[in-house]
């Protein structure tokens, strides 16, 4: 498996987190070796399907909480999408062992998770919109705006359990809210949680011995300037990327039911990519078509009725996005969402037209597909956004 695997009573789990996964992981797989279905033993501490280091700090982290400090054996899953999973049984197997799911960066269970009729969901931990679904959780903590669901994460252990962050548990939460709040800047996407557990974090991940408190007044720090500088050069690190990885690499799937077909589900994709539609394609109409193609074997693969992607990057110093939207020729869809994405005021989009690569996309997608391209007026308006109002945009209501 791909995924890292923890469970341990807290009296004999090791303290260093390397050798927690490894020894941990190693005792889930010789359960399912023996057949064990006592599957109530087991909890998945399930990040969403973006995959991002978010979800892998935020899953890692509070199965070492609960396995730790709640006694409860859990397994940390992260949702790398990797072309060959579904080819190999043991790893479908291991999903379906057990019957309870903590859930960190998202608040709903999707795609094959959403199937199992037995599973409960026993913790939410997100900074997604809500959508309402498994109340019963304990602890159900969703907090909009928040920079990085590991600062929530964070935040808990710091409360109930502040001796058990050890240093590379630390470093961990640490690194993901410094890649998703830019290295906490102010102006940027920190948050009061961000801000306010950050010098906690800093303290026991040991990069410096001073001026901890600085974060909280945005000052930054060296030790920390140059942990973010490192991560966001390796985050957009993709130039070794075809357009089918880029994708892939950070996605997320929507599942809504029409507010013209109450009997129907409407399936959305949104890959988020870090590069320009211009530097993707080359600026060329032979790029766009292999752009656009891209798109319609990802939008068929992934059985999509629309497919959002989602671009940004940095053009002398300045944010821009841009949005590509591939959408199956149902004229009430189609209109619909042209329709709410033109109209909306938060994400100011102007439409692309005339450009060689846009042509050469409309080329690529073929018969039985629309393609629209768009500049995003606003550059602070992410998935998180664009997930909600697209959700708005289907079923009607907000």
């Amino acid at each position: 498996m791909s995924e890292a695997v923890v469970s341990a009573e807290s009296s004999s789990a090791p303290s260093n987190l390397l050798e927690f996964l490894r020894v941990q992981k190693s005792g889930y797989l010789q359960a399912l070796e023996k057949g064990d279905t006592q599957n109530d033993r087991w909890t998945i501490s399930l990040g969403n399907e973006a995959g991002d280091l978010d979800s892998l700090a935020s899953a890692v982290a509070y199965a070492w909480y609960a396995t730790h400090h709640l006694g409860q054996s859990t397994v940390p899953l992260l949702q790398t999408p990797r072309a060959d999973i579904s080819l190999r049984a043991e790893n479908l197997y291991a999903l379906d062992f057990s019957g309870k799911y903590a859930l960190v960066d998202h608040n709903t269970l999707t795609g094959r998770f959403a199937a199992y009729e037995r599973v409960r969901v026993v913790a939410i931990i997100d900074h997604h919109e809500d959508e309402k679904h498994h109340l019963d959780a304990s602890p159900r903590i969703i907090e909009v705006p928040t920079g990085s669901c590991s600062s929530l994460v964070a935040r808990l252990i710091k409360k109930e359990w502040p001796e058990g962050m050890s240093r590379a548990v630390a470093r961990l939460l640490l690194s993901a809210i410094l890649i998703d709040t830019g290295g906490l800047k102010a102006g940027g996407k920190a948050e009061t949680a961000d801000r306010e557990v950050a010098p906690f974090l800093l303290e026991r991940a040991e990069l410096t011995s001073e001026g901890v408190g600085t974060l909280v007044d945005n000052q930054g720090m060296k030790g920390v300037k140059e942990l973010t500088k490192t991560l966001e050069a390796k985050k957009d690190s993709v130039d070794h990327l075809g357009a089918r990885d880029l994708l892939r690499r950070d996605y997320k799937e929507y599942r809504f039911v029409p507010s013209w077909n109450a009997e129907g589900t409407l399936v959305v994709g949104l890959a988020s990519v870090p590069r320009g539609i211009k530097a993707i394609t080359g600026g060329d109409e032979k790029g766009g078509k292999v752009l656009g193609a891209a798109c319609v074997a990802w939008l068929q693969e992934k059985g999509l009725d629309m497919l959002g992607v989602l671009t940004s990057w940095k053009d002398k110093g300045k944010h821009r996005r841009e949005m590509v939207w591939v959408v199956r020729d149902d004229k009430e869809a189609k209109q619909r969402l042209w329709k709410g994405l033109e109209g909306s005021k938060e994400l100011k989009l102007q439409r692309k037209e005339g450009k060689k690569y846009v042509d050469g996309m409309e080329s690529g997608v073929g018969k039985g597909l629309k393609v629209r391209v768009y500049e995003q007026g606003n550059a602070h308006a992410t998935r998180k956004v664009t997930a909600p109002l697209i959700r708005v945009i289907v079923e009607g209501r907000e």
